[in-house]
Formats: C-alpha cells, structure tokens, sequence
C-alpha cells in the first residue's frame, strides 16, 4: 500500500504506475483533480554555482528546504545501482536520510533533478550530494506514464576502465575505452566475434571514452539495431558488426553473474601435483578432469591454473592464488604451461616492461598487469 500525505495533511491513496529499476525511478498515481504541480526544467540547463534548493522528508521533518550550489555535473555513482545510465548532477544542499525522491530546485521554482544518493564519512550529510537530472527523469517517466516499458539495447560483454599499468602492460598510451574481461558467447558481441581482453575504441563511428559511456551508447541503441563497434585487439583495430539484444533486468543480470561456475578458489589436500616450473612468480598446471574437482572450475573454463603463487613475487601481492586462472597472456590464449612460459620470455626478450593477464576467479575474468622486472618484489 501506498500513502501520498498532502502539505495540509490530506492523504490519498497511490498506484504504481510503472518503475525503472536500473535509474531508481517510478512513477506514482492518485486520484483527483486541481492539484498544484512543479515542471521539469528542460530548456535552460543551470551553471556550476547556481543556486539550488532540494525537498525531501529528512528524519521524517516533511517538507524541508535545504539551500546550496550546483557543484559539478557529469558525476557517475556506479554503487547506486543506476550509475550506468545516469550522468548525476552534484549539489551541496543538504540532502539526509529520506530526502531521496524529493526535488532539486533552481531559482526559478523548475525542478532540475531528483535527489537520489549522497557520500559521505558519516552517514549524514557531508556536502557532497547527487541529482538524477531532470532531462533524464523526464523522459523515463514520460515513457512509464505512456504504459511503455523501458528498453536498453544489450551486448553481453563484461567490461571495466583501462588503467596505466593495463596499458602499460598491453603497450599502448591512451586510456579512452572499455576494457571487455568477459563475453558472453551466445550473446550479439559473442556471435559478431568479440573476444575477451578487446578494448572497444568506437561505437557507430563515435570515440568510447570509458565503460560508463559504452553503456549508455549501447542502452541507447533500438533492440534489433545493427552497431558498429571498433575494437583494439593485439596492436590492431578491428571492425564488428554486433546486432544489439533487449538488455535483461538487473535481476536477470544477477543472476547470470552469478551462475558462472566458481566453487573452492583454493588448493585443498587432493589437488594435483605436477606444476610447471615457477613463471614470474606463478607455477601453473593443466586443467585436467582431476584438476577441475580439486580446484571447483567449471566446465567451460580453459587455461592453465595456478597451484601456487609466490608471496613476494608482484602476482603474489596483487592477490594471485591457487584455484586461479589464467585465460591470456598478453591477449594471447593460454592452452598449456608451455604457453604461459613462452609468452612471458617472449615479452621479456621484446623488452616490454610488465605483462596482462586476464585471470578467470569464480567464473568472472578480470584482468591483472603483472611487472616482468625480476627485481621488482625486492624494492
């Protein structure tokens, strides 16, 4: 049930009338009519330094105005749960505890945002406050006032942002991109080609300055839409025709996450013996029958494991340990040890100062530079 308690303390009773749960937006309906009403402002954008006043029920005080500045825009939140698809506005008014859902204001009595997430030391309010804005809340909510349900165009990659010992590692400068540690195989990226440890560069032509924003550009595509999405793959770029899907709910997501394998992450008593010698580090095996029951890896998982990890080696304190691994090498597929070894003396000979792996752990690939100085622990 749900109750819309009125400034003269009337209260009506409201319906859902639809939600979004990937921007934290709904939209509510109760009867009658004449009732007073704010507007979105979607003509004049407000400036860095604009004065705003944010509502909200803090602590349950109904009706407080709180006063402050527009600090910043562009903000993503990727812990609030709608931080893909939501460049938030900044604003130091005081936003507490139950201010979410309420209006930021301009000057001008126009709704600019919609309080939504603050960060903070303490729990309370530490100046530092976020805004849906209201460009993106009005059309959301247009759309769930229509009875429309809110479609995202859909890949089925994982990625995360390039940094410089990633870059580093793969030899290259620029950081613009997004990195893809996984693809789903039956998914549109996985059927047009895409592999894991790619870095998509483009998409339709325009430049991908970080994850965030492949999201959206992708969530922005019509299911069914043919894109063209440039990736860097081992020095060179490559063009992908990917026809996007309709993006499953965040619980559908979820749960896929979640189901990809995993199991024991440690070398227990009946782990097989027999490993490779040590590579920068790092003593790797075969994924044989018996090495997947000792290690809990799930069928699909190819790759060398690792049974064991020097502590003082770079891999060892960056979080390496048995159970994990190792799907490429410098974006090379790893089959056997002999692999493994081969690409690291061939890196080290080519002079390259570190080298990627992408490391698969509980069923999820993440990539992991690793320095090739074979004095690096001891400094």
């Amino acid at each position: 049930d749900i109750t819309v308690k009125l400034t003269n303390d009337k209260e009506l009773k409201a319906k859902v009338v639809g939600r979004d749960p990937a921007t934290d937006l709904a939209v509510l309906k109760v009867e009658g009519n004449d009732f007073p009403f704010v507007r979105f402002e979607l003509e004049h954008k407000p400036r860095v330094g604009d004065w705003v006043v944010a509502m909200g029920n803090p602590f349950n005080f109904s009706n407080t105005a709180t006063a402050g500045i527009v600090s910043a825009y562009g903000r993503d939140l990727h812990d609030s749960g709608s931080g893909d698809y939501v460049d938030y506005l900044q604003i130091d008014a005081a936003i507490n505890r139950g201010n979410s859902g309420g209006p930021t204001f301009d000057m001008y009595g126009k709704v600019i945002g919609i309080n939504t997430a603050i960060v903070t030391p303490s729990g309370a309010n530490a100046g530092v406050g976020f805004a849906i804005p209201a460009d993106v809340a009005a059309k959301i909510t247009d759309k769930l006032m229509k009875g429309e349900t809110i479609q995202r165009g859909y890949v089925g990659i994982t990625i995360q942002p390039l940094d410089k010992d990633t870059a580093e590692a793969l030899g290259i400068t620029s950081l613009d991109g997004a990195y893809v540690t996984d693809v789903n195989k039956d998914g549109p990226a996985g059927k047009a080609g895409m592999q894991p440890g790619d870095i998509v560069k483009t998409v339709n032509g325009a430049e991908v300055k970080s994850p965030t924003d492949l999201t959206r550009r992708i969530a922005d595509v019509q299911v069914g839409e043919k894109v063209n999405v440039g990736v860097l793959r081992a020095g060179k770029m490559i063009n992908l025709t990917v026809t996007a899907a309709l993006r499953p709910s965040e619980a559908q997501l979820s749960s896929l996450l979640n189901g990809n394998g995993g199991g024991d992450d440690g070398a227990g008593p009946n782990a097989p013996a027999g490993a490779a010698a040590p590579v920068i580090g790092l003593s790797v095996k075969a994924i044989t029958p018996d090495a997947r029951r000792a290690y809990g890896l799930g069928a699909d998982i190819k790759g060398v494991v690792i049974s064991d990890v020097d502590d003082a080696s770079d891999a060892g304190q960056k979080g390496l340990k048995p159970g994990d691994v190792i799907v490429q090498a410098n974006g090379q597929p790893v089959a056997a040890p002999a692999d493994f070894a081969r690409i690291v003396a061939d890196m080290r000979k080519a002079g390259r100062p570190s080298i990627l792996l992408l490391i698969n752990r509980d069923g999820r690939n993440v990539p992991v530079p690793l320095t090739l100085k074979a004095d690096a622990a001891k400094k």
